[in-house]
């Protein structure tokens, strides 16, 4: 095949790449737009929580029934909102108190009864929730 002919082969080669080239054109779109897709079905999940987090430690008051992400449970003694550390009660026989940074709190458990004791029902359902 002499030169002449190679190049009319792929002239004619573009030339097809040319009349159908739209959906062909918009194929390189494609990438780009899962890959933006994927990061706002990740991030808003992660900017909820966050926003829920933030309510969480704002609220946060002398009694609240705490679970830290140690999983201990415990009754607030004071925040320091400034300072972003709360102390915490872990045991009411001995009151033996802990400083935690308010970032450890993992969720804030319901009101006590009367008697002390937490209404489990309902801390059940915020364990199943998490």
């Amino acid at each position: 095949m002499d030169l002449t002919a190679t190049y009319f082969v792929l002239f004619s080669q573009a030339d097809k790449a040319a009349q159908g080239g739209v959906v062909e054109s918009l194929m390189w779109l494609i990438p780009p737009a899962l890959l933006l897709i994927g990061f706002f079905l990740l991030m808003r999940p992660e900017q909820k929580k966050r926003k829920e987090m933030e309510s969480l430690i704002s609220n946060l008051k002398k009694n609240d029934r705490v679970e830290t992400i140690g999983g201990i449970v415990a009754t607030v003694v004071s925040v320091k909102k400034d300072q972003g550390e709360v102390i915490v009660r872990i045991d009411e026989k001995t009151s033996a108190e802990m400083r935690l940074k308010v970032r450890a709190i993992a969720r804030v458990l319901d009101k006590t009864d009367k008697n002390g004791k937490s209404d489990q029902r309902n801390e059940e359902t915020a364990s199943a929730e998490s």
